[in-house]
């Protein structure tokens, strides 16, 4: 029982490594007057987008293929997140309010 314990813990510490920076993330990325919109729908887009196809996704290869086929979509899904993370220019230097 103690193991299921750990295991939980550590997966809420990922989904807080995940979820921790993302604010800052997404409002580094809009000018500071549509910053709040631009964030909002852009974690709320996603949120739908990405939440509404993985079930259906995880089930078909589930019932297809086995549940380990489940676990290597998880890990591809989780490598395309870091990869597209690591692409994000950095903006500390950049004045997001300027117009191009």
């Amino acid at each position: 029982m103690p193991s299921v314990f750990i295991f939980l813990c550590l997966g809420l510490a990922i989904m807080g490594l995940t979820y921790g920076p993302i604010g800052t993330v997404l409002s580094e990325l809009f000018p500071t007057s549509v910053r709040y919109t631009g964030s909002a729908l852009t974690f709320n887009l996603a949120g739908i987008l990405g939440a509404s196809f993985a079930p259906l996704i995880a089930t078909y290869l589930a019932t297809t293929y086995g549940l380990q086929a489940v676990g290597y979509y998880l890990a591809g899904a989780a490598t395309l997140s870091l990869i597209a993370f690591l692409l994000i220019k950095e903006s500390k230097n950049v004045d997001v309010n300027r117009q191009i």
